[in-house]
């Protein structure tokens, strides 16, 4: 942990120097990658934004219903979800919406973070693709002293039937992590949550409580 966290720093200093101009022409362009896992991870500058946003692609041999179980098992995601620590569900509205609070465990010295999302599932019809999109409502649940909130993030799952049992998964994040943390920080290691996430989705979806579950509400291809 200590040598990432220094090479985050001299990527960091790279970065700085880096002219933004150059930056803001960029696409999604390849960042990590997980060969055995067939995980790959890309990133990509955001108009407006000093932080990028990244996303995990992958396919697991599971059904649909256990995928989205997995997600909507808010008690699970420290086991699974890159740097969780806690996390709760502060309201359900729907059988497709919530509101969620998590907590983040963050590297030395970087103050550990917490969030308020609100969540929404769809389902398309046709494709039987579902989506589940996600926002930051940091005003809906109050401040934690020992935790930065986190002002500003816009999350989504995509899980697209592929046919013979297969979903591909596609895992985008884009936040503020708040607070004073340089921007360049931040871009430095933040292809480490999808890539960690989608690897611990693929561990947990592994285990018979989720990968022989069903999700009422969910249509199977």
């Amino acid at each position: 942990m200590y040598n990432k966290i220094i090479s985050a720093w001299i990527l960091a200093a790279v970065l700085l120097l880096t002219p933004i101009s150059l930056l803001a022409r960029q696409d999604w362009q390849k960042a990590e990658t997980d060969e055995d896992k067939h995980i790959v991870v890309y990133t990509r500058s955001v108009e407006g934004s000093d932080f990028i946003a990244t996303r995990g692609v992958t396919t697991v041999k599971t059904s649909l219903g256990a995928v989205v179980n997995l997600i909507a098992d808010t008690d699970s995601f420290p086991e699974w979800m890159h740097q969780m620590k806690h996390a709760k569900i502060v309201e359900q509205f729907s059988k497709t919406e919530r509101l969620t609070y998590t907590a983040q465990d963050s590297p030395w010295p970087v103050k550990d973070r917490d969030m308020v999302v609100y969540s929404k599932l769809s389902q398309d019809p046709d494709t039987k693709e579902v989506v589940i999109d996600m926002v930051a409502r940091p005003e809906a649940f109050p401040e934690q002293d020992d935790y930065v909130r986190i002002p500003a993030m816009t999350n989504r799952w995509q899980l697209t039937p592929k046919g013979e049992g297969q979903i591909a998964v596609i895992y985008e994040i884009h936040a503020n992590p708040g607070g004073s943390l340089p921007s360049p920080m931040y871009n430095a290691t933040a292809a480490d949550t999808p890539l960690k996430t989608l690897q611990g989705l693929q561990r947990m979806i592994e285990q018979p409580e989720y990968r022989d579950a069903r999700m009422p509400g969910i249509s199977e291809p």
